[in-house]
């Protein structure tokens, strides 16, 4: 493991990461005559890594939101460096172990991915080094009682053998908000548009994510439930349909339960704490 860039400049498409549940299909490798990119000051030959390990570090976000212990360290080396901050480094997995054991038992864990490329640097251009880095960015939510801390954050991470051995975390920013939890649902029994799928509700609370947070009908009765935890103060929100945005609804300016802020008139409530906003009909304040 001989780079540890703090950044990376890619001239290429990167291949995002939009849920835990990607396609396991090994990409291509490049001809080494195409290698190419730099860190920091210098060219460095780089090529595209194998999805195993970018599929690995997704598998590390997913442990870490079922806050399953075992499972992080089945796939961290025994000497895993995990550079939190610059005064902040977590050496080996006993430390881990501790430090993860501790936060799980005081809060609730949330990782979301955002993008990530796995990346194989090359000594020369026949020759491959050991390992692939996965360099990503993500989101992580922490919550305690009825405080959220988040994070905006990217990483450099390094896999070999199928253990993660190294990770440096970038933190961009970091918001502590109190949180409440809503209640929210939507009658679609009166809905007389094209045939759906799904139901999902998007907002000021998801960075307006319609693929984000879906509503279920557990009983078929034609009624989408949620319950979201979001900020305090402001919201705005739409229901939409099979998590498209194209699909979302519609309402006209001066509708009593919106607020219209130049093209876009959303749904909006101001939240103080926790709610039950009780049924609505979709593209109505309420139902009849």
């Amino acid at each position: 493991m001989s780079r540890q860039f703090s950044c990376l400049a890619i001239s290429a498409t990167i291949l995002s990461f939009f849920s835990c549940n990607q396609p396991t299909e090994t990409p291509s490798v490049t001809q080494p005559s195409s290698l190419h990119g730099y860190g920091g000051n210098q060219m460095e030959k780089w090529d595209f890594g194998q999805q195993s390990a970018a599929d690995l570090w997704l598998q590390w976000g997913q442990y870490l939101t079922d806050e399953n212990l075992e499972g992080i360290l089945s796939i961290a080396g025994d000497s895993i460096t995990i550079e939190v901050s610059g005064d902040d480094v977590i050496n080996g997995k006993e430390e881990l172990a501790e430090r993860l054991g501790t936060w799980f038992e005081t809060a609730d864990v949330n990782f979301i991915p955002e993008w990530g490329v796995p990346i194989v640097y090359h000594d020369s251009p026949e020759d491959a080094a050991d390992g692939t880095w996965v360099f990503n960015g993500y989101r992580l939510e922490s919550m305690v009682g009825d405080t959220l801390t988040s994070f905006v954050r990217h990483s450099n991470v390094y896999v070999s053998d199928g253990k993660i051995l190294f990770h440096r975390i970038y933190t961009h920013s970091k918001t502590v908000e109190s949180v409440a939890e809503i209640d929210f649902a939507v009658d679609m029994n009166s809905y007389e548009g094209d045939p759906y799928q799904s139901v999902s509700i998007y907002g000021s609370f998801n960075n307006w994510c319609v693929e984000c947070d879906a509503l279920s009908d557990e009983d078929g009765d034609g009624i989408f439930e949620g319950s979201i935890r979001v900020g305090k103060g402001e919201l705005e929100y739409k229901f939409a349909l099979d998590k498209n945005v194209e699909r979302q609804e519609t309402f006209e300016v001066g509708m009593p339960c919106t607020k219209t802020t130049g093209q876009y008139t959303n749904r909006v409530i101001q939240v103080e704490g926790a709610m039950d906003l009780g049924v609505v009909c979709f593209e109505s304040c309420d139902c009849p």
